[in-house]
């Protein structure tokens, strides 16, 4: 059985992102494993006894915490008809991103599906956030769920976030077999500030070794200076439900979404991002 690693703070973000994470699992037969990372505070040695009471209490106190955060997240499969998904939880102490990626490991968790809570767009995503953390030291996909994402329970629209580059085919193909799962329309998308023939040649190459994989595979080239406010305007024509990316250097991303983000695209490009391990 495949297995989805939920990490949860509590908060309604990741409540959000919990009920992606049951959809997926209810699609590809997987498990999902309730994790909560806490960090006690370095309180100094000079009184061990005290410096060692304080820390059990402030333990029960989470334990508690995620038990109550256990029983409600059961309580929210059941009214949304996953009760039948098989759930298991994890509480570990430690720094939170380093946690995340040991214990999908330990696991060998197929997805990682986490809400980015505050986060409210890919700037946010890949500039800061836990999720940026476990997007770079991740050895599996990764699903971030932004804290006002609208939840489907089928997913109709995938985006995939390319450069047409040959090492991308087979994560291309992961997509491709996702799709499939949904009988999912593909956009392939593609960042082009020169419009170049090169570019053109490129992705004309790329239709000829993946185009017959999949039958429902439509190709976009966004031009000029401003990448956000063109996927904007493609997500508001084609209200996509999932973006799918391979990152290569987080620089790259910053590149990307280092000028003036709008209010409009931080408080509306609210859509599950899938990344895949860097290559």
């Amino acid at each position: 059985m495949k297995k989805i690693l939920f990490p949860t703070d509590f908060s309604s973000a990741a409540e959000n992102a919990f009920l992606n994470a049951l959809a997926l699992a209810q699609k590809i037969d997987a498990s999902v494993t309730l994790l909560h990372v806490y960090q006690l505070p370095e309180l100094g040695r000079s009184l061990k006894t005290t410096t060692k009471e304080v820390y059990e209490m402030m333990e029960m106190e989470e334990l508690e915490a995620f038990k109550k955060s256990v029983n409600k997240l059961r309580e929210l499969a059941e009214e949304k008809n996953y009760g039948s998904i098989d759930l298991d939880h994890i509480m570990a102490e430690g720094e939170t991103v380093y946690q995340i990626t040991k214990i999908a490991k330990k696991i060998e968790a197929n997805y990682i599906v986490l809400g980015t809570t505050g986060a409210t767009g890919l700037k946010e995503i890949f500039l800061g956030s836990v999720a940026s953390g476990v997007i770079d030291e991740s050895s599996v996909k990764v699903i971030s769920v932004p804290e006002k994402t609208v939840h489907h329970q089928t997913i109709e629209r995938i985006a995939y976030l390319t450069n047409y580059q040959t090492e991308e085919i087979p994560v291309f193909h992961e997509v491709i077999e996702l799709a499939k799962m949904y009988n999912a329309q593909v956009y392939c998308l593609h960042f082009d500030g020169d419009d170049s023939c090169k570019q053109g040649e490129e992705m004309q190459a790329w239709k000829e070794k993946v185009s017959s994989a999949y039958g429902k595979i439509n190709y976009s080239v966004f031009t000029g200076n401003d990448f956000e406010e063109e996927l904007l305007k493609f997500n508001d024509k084609e209200d996509l439900h999932l973006l799918a990316v391979l990152p290569r250097k987080k620089n790259i991303f910053a590149r990307l979404f280092s000028k003036s983000v709008s209010k409009r695209i931080a408080h509306h490009l609210n859509i599950p991002l899938l990344t895949f391990p860097k290559i």
